[in-house]
C-alpha cells in the first residue's frame, strides 16, 4: 500500500508542475500579445484601410438572407420611387431706366437696371434663399439676364439665356413713352382693347405665349434642371404663363398685376394639373397696396361732352403701363418698389 501512496503522490506533484508549466507558458504568451498590441496592434486598429474592412465585414455577416432556399431568391414586391413636384419659380426684372420714365422697351437691347432694380433683384434673391435652387433660365435681354446674375450668385449656378423669354416685339413703339401713344395713336388703343389682334408688324399675345410656353414645356422635360428652376424674364411673359397654366384667356393676362422683381411660383406635380403657389410676391412691406393712379396733363376741350369719356386703355406690355386723369388702370412702373 506504500508504493501506492507514493505513486500517487508523484503523479500528483507532476500534474501540479504540468499545469504549472501550461499556465506560465500561456500568460508569456499573453504578455507577449499585449505587447504586440501595444506597439502595433493599436496603430492597426485605427488605421483607415482596417477600419473600413471591419465595416465591410459586419455589414456582410449582419446583413439578413432573403432566400429561404439556396438558388431561390424570396420574391419581393417592386418599389416605385415617387417622382417629386418640381417648382417653376417666376421673377421678373428689377426696376429699369424705362420703368422710370414709362417707355415701352420691348425688345430693345441696353435697357439696364436702375441701382433700386439691382436693390430689388438682390432681395429676391435674399427671399429664396431658403430654397435649393438648382437653375435658373433668362431671358437674354439686358434687364433680365442682369436680374438673373445677381440671383444666381448665392448658388454660384450658371444663367442659361432663352431668346423665347424675351419681351413682347412691339416693334416701331418701343423706347416710346405710354402716354404719348395713348394720345396719338389709335392703333395703341386697337392693340390695348385687343392684344390678340395685333397691327403689322406687332407680336400679338398668343405668339408671345405659344414661344414663352414652349421655352417652359422644355424646361419641364429637361429632368437635368432639377426640382427648382429660376424663370427670370418681363411682365409680358410672367403673365402669359400663368395665363396658360391656369387656365386664363391670354386676352385678360393683362389684369394680372407684376411687379419689379416679384415672385410667382407654379408646382408642377408628377400627375394632374399645375397649382399656382404664389402670385406677384415680393418682399417689400407695401406689395399688397394698390398701385397709385398719375394724371398727366391733357388739353383742354372746347366743349363738355355730355356722353362719358373714354378712360384710357391700359398697355398690355407689362413693364410701363400708365393711365392718363381718368384711367383706371395704373402703371407696372408704379408698383412699390
Amino acid at each position: 500500500m506504500r508504493w501506492m501512496y507514493a505513486r500517487c503522490v508523484r503523479w500528483i506533484r507532476y500534474v501540479r508542475s504540468a499545469n504549472f508549466a501550461y499556465y506560465a507558458y500561456q500568460v508569456r504568451h499573453a504578455r507577449a500579445i499585449v505587447y504586440w498590441y501595444l506597439r502595433v496592434g493599436f496603430r492597426g486598429l485605427i488605421a483607415p484601410r482596417f477600419r473600413r474592412d471591419i465595416a465591410k465585414w459586419l455589414m456582410e455577416t449582419t446583413t439578413p438572407n432573403t432566400s429561404d432556399t439556396p438558388g431561390q431568391q424570396q420574391s419581393q414586391p417592386e418599389q416605385h420611387t415617387a417622382k417629386p413636384t418640381r417648382l417653376l419659380i417666376l421673377v421678373r426684372h428689377g426696376q429699369t431706366t424705362y420703368n422710370v420714365e414709362g417707355r415701352l422697351p420691348g425688345q430693345l437691347p441696353g435697357v439696364p437696371l436702375t441701382d433700386e432694380g439691382r436693390r430689388q433683384a438682390q432681395r429676391a434673391a435674399v427671399a429664396l434663399s431658403g430654397l435649393p435652387l438648382s437653375a435658373i433660365v433668362a431671358s437674354p435681354l439686358e434687364r433680365a439676364r442682369d436680374t438673373a446674375e445677381i440671383i444666381a450668385r448665392g448658388w454660384a449656378l450658371p444663367v442659361r439665356l432663352d431668346p423665347r423669354l424675351m419681351d413682347t416685339d412691339v416693334g416701331p413703339w418701343a423706347g416710346q413713352k405710354i402716354d404719348d401713344l395713348n394720345k396719338t395713336d389709335p392703333r395703341w388703343k386697337a392693340f390695348v382693347a385687343h392684344p390678340n389682334e395685333p397691327p403689322e408688324g406687332i407680336e400679338g399675345f398668343l405668339a408671345v405665349q405659344e414661344r414663352t410656353v414652349a421655352a417652359v414645356e422644355a424646361i419641364r422635360a429637361d429632368a437635368a434642371l432639377g426640382n427648382y428652376v429660376v424663370l427670370v424674364a418681363h411682365a409680358d411673359v410672367v403673365k402669359l404663363i400663368l395665363a396658360y397654366y391656369t387656365g386664363m384667356a391670354a386676352e385678360r393676362a393683362p389684369s394680372i398685376m407684376i411687379g419689379n422683381a416679384s415672385i410667382s411660383v407654379l408646382a408642377f406635380p408628377p400627375e394632374g394639373e399645375p397649382n399656382l403657389l404664389a402670385l406677384n410676391w415680393s418682399a417689400f412691406p407695401n406689395w399688397l397696396v394698390p398701385p397709385a393712379k398719375t394724371p398727366a396733363a391733357m388739353p383742354q376741350q372746347p366743349q363738355q361732352s355730355t356722353e362719358p369719356t373714354e378712360q384710357s386703355p391700359q398697355s398690355p406690355s407689362g413693364d410701363t403701363t400708365p393711365a392718363d386723369a381718368g384711367g383706371k388702370v395704373a402703371v407696372a412702373a408704379d408698383l412699390p418698389h
